[in-house]
């Protein structure tokens, strides 16, 4: 297996409780933290399984590497899976001053930490914002990533070239003041406030998953009267449309290898109904082994129907990846 990560035995920034119903299907010990120095600071993740088979998920906006607790279960122990948090989110050391958050400096950072973990094909999973950087990075690197999962999501806005200045202006002018609204005291909260909060803003979350991403991303306060978010708050600047749909189109045409697409019933839709089909037929002509499921549920779906989402993952690694190969033919790690 390639040189892993330096790892951190110590547990990960648990401050928010919950029920037993709230912990991982994953027994706790399973986990374990692990850091990569890629430079300019260090992502932070957890990791079990054992390999020789690889496999990295990126998690959604705002969320942290918690967000494949309920589906890690299914993935087999001969699967060495990092679930990584992004840069400003969960355990990861923040952009420094000035960069501008958007899935292209995310993606930069994951290629960062796949070149310092010596990683080479592996399967790539993502939620949401995680997902599009998944696919972007698998249609860049395409070298690297041996399959790719996406969950609730196959593009971000696209914008007609008229109105692309405009919302530049808007998004740019979004970030003008981050620096100083970074530099001020974080928000106090109690822990029933902070979750009615993570559930009122994410739309499809319950109190179940919103405990689970509590659990490494939020931390006590200094003054011992609560909870504060360790996000970086430059990060909430939601990313625009930055490229065509005859661009995500292309790339989505770039990607050969195979591909699962996983959309919520009641998930975000984020182009037309002719857009989401180009893009769907686009993924379908080049993957070597292409397949679409519709889950029910809203936007988080691996946290709000995990079963159904697990089954799905299980089924896609088993039949279409070299992971049911291994398991077919009977070899141990």
């Amino acid at each position: 297996m390639p040189d892993s990560p330096d790892k951190k035995h110590e547990p990960g920034a648990g401050n928010v409780s919950g029920s037993e119903e709230s912990t991982s299907m994953a027994e706790p010990e399973d986990w374990e933290e692990v850091e990569v120095d890629i430079g300019w600071g260090t992502l932070r993740g957890k990791a079990r399984g054992c390999g020789p088979h690889l496999m990295l998920g990126l998690h959604g906006w705002l969320d942290n590497a918690n967000t494949f607790d309920l589906v890690a279960y299914m993935i087999p122990n001969s699967v060495r899976f990092i679930s990584l948090d992004l840069p400003g989110h969960g355990l990861s050391d923040h952009f420094p001053s000035g960069f501008i958050y958007d899935p292209r400096g995310y993606m930069t950072a994951v290629k960062k930490a796949v070149v310092k973990m010596g990683w080479q094909g592996f399967t790539l999973l993502g939620h949401s914002m995680g997902a599009v950087v998944a696919i972007m990075y698998a249609a860049v690197f395409p070298e690297d990533v041996h399959a790719l999962i996406s969950i609730d999501i196959i593009k971000t806005w696209s914008y007609s070239a008229h109105k692309q200045a405009v919302h530049l202006n808007k998004y740019i002018m979004e970030y003008f003041d981050n620096e100083k609204m970074a530099a001020q005291p974080a928000l106090v909260y109690t822990e029933e406030q902070l979750v009615q909060k993570v559930i009122d803003g994410s739309k499809s979350l319950d109190e179940r998953g919103a405990k689970i991403l509590l659990k490494r991303g939020a931390r006590p306060s200094e003054c011992g009267k609560g909870l504060i978010l360790q996000r970086d708050i430059r990060a909430k600047t939601f990313f625009i449309g930055f490229k065509s749909l005859d661009v995500w189109a292309a790339e989505a045409r770039a990607i050969t290898c195979p591909i699962l697409l996983m959309m919520a019933t009641e998930g975000h839709s984020y182009e037309t109904k002719e857009g989401h089909d180009t893009m769907l037929k686009a993924f379908a002509d080049s993957s070597k082994n292409y397949r679409y499921h519709e889950v029910e549920g809203k936007h988080h779906i691996h946290l709000t129907n995990p079963s159904a989402v697990a089954q799905c993952l299980s089924d896609f690694l088993m039949e279409c990846t070299d992971v049911g190969t291994v398991a077919a033919n009977g070899s141990s790690p």
